[in-house]
């Protein structure tokens, strides 16, 4: 035991004595710094080296409210599990917080959208974690695109001049039921790796849920029959995925480019063409700008612009996953009539 104890001391002054080398060559504000470092990575060394065994339930850190949804589903009451973002935030970009260092430490098991839609801010944050558990490719990393169907890769050579176009397809793909049911086998794929003894349980959880998936898409798609076709515009091309399983086109973009406000010579042929088309609904999620999709609104005759859930808590009414799909949809087709 001692000799146990001994490495591990050894250890948390090795991590210390990294962090005191890295701040020696900015000197400024040396003093508060080093000692704030100093007891962080002390406690990141301890945490990380007791949390596994100190807990009787699965620590699981997700980046957005419906992993976390998703993942509750799957773990019930075997794991606990927080989002680092709330569904109103736009999980492009995200200003990180002291305390998303210490949720990683603590966590045996991370899952992320992933396609680089976190690609700003997650992989700094897990080299930093101090948490070899989830790190990508190990029991605790869950990359929850893996096996879905990705829609909108691009067909030529992306550059910045295209805005923030995603590298390998659309990430919103979670506003498909069907993906989600995919999302799901993954963690549980993750957390049948981590806790093998609580495996049959997650399983059966699992087949709880796609099943109900499975009903909510039957559901859904019965009351869209009579919209199939329907035409909207959407500021971002978030909707996509939404779109191609309950068939309706949401092609048209007030977005120019992904990231980059529209010009006004723009707006104006989007406007030109929702008139020629008939196209009175515009989808735009909280995360949008409201402007560009309220003025061309205003220059269509009956146009509306609808504020879609697309993550669970995004409105206050979108409590579940199952909420989000509901709401969206039924909001299309009462905006139809």
């Amino acid at each position: 035991m001692k000799n146990t104890n001994q490495k591990k001391i050894q250890i948390i002054f090795q991590k210390c004595n990294t962090a005191i080398c890295i701040l020696f060559k900015n000197k400024n504000g040396l003093s508060f710094i080093l000692k704030s470092i100093i007891v962080l990575s002390i406690h990141l060394s301890i945490f990380s080296t007791i949390s596994i065994h100190a807990n009787e339930k699965l620590k699981i850190v997700v980046t957005t409210t419906d992993l976390k949804y998703l993942a509750e589903q799957i773990g019930g009451d075997k794991v606990e599990v927080e989002s680092m973002i709330r569904g109103f935030d736009d999980p492009h970009f995200v200003m990180t917080r002291p305390d998303f260092l210490l949720k990683l430490n603590r966590a045996n098991v991370f899952c992320m959208i992933g396609l680089d839609l976190e690609i700003g801010w997650v992989p700094l944050l897990l080299e930093q974690s101090r948490n070899s558990l989830i790190q990508k490719g190990q029991n605790g990393y869950c990359d929850a695109s893996i096996g879905i169907n990705i829609l909108g890769k691009p067909t030529v050579s992306v550059d910045r001049s295209m805005g923030d176009l995603h590298i390998y397809g659309n990430p919103h793909y979670w506003l498909d039921p069907v993906n989600m049911i995919q999302m799901g086998f993954n963690i549980l794929n993750n957390l049948s790796l981590v806790d093998p003894e609580n495996e049959s349980y997650y399983k059966s959880n699992f087949v709880k849920f796609r099943s109900r998936m499975t009903e909510l898409v039957k559901s859904e798609m019965r009351k869209m029959q009579p919209y199939f076709g329907i035409k909207v515009a959407v500021f971002h091309q978030e909707f996509v995925y939404l779109a191609e399983r309950f068939k309706f086109n949401s092609n048209l973009s007030i977005e120019e480019r992904p990231g980059i406000p529209p010009s006004s010579r723009y707006l104006e042929n989007v406007i030109k063409t929702m008139n020629a088309q008939g196209i009175k609904i515009i989808l735009i999620s909280p995360v949008n700008n409201p402007k560009y999709a309220e003025y061309v609104a205003s220059k269509v005759n009956g146009a509306k612009v609808l504020v879609m859930p697309t993550s669970v808590g995004a409105l206050p009414e979108a409590k579940t996953y199952e909420d989000c799909i509901q709401i969206m949809l039924q909001r299309i087709r009462d905006a139809s009539e």
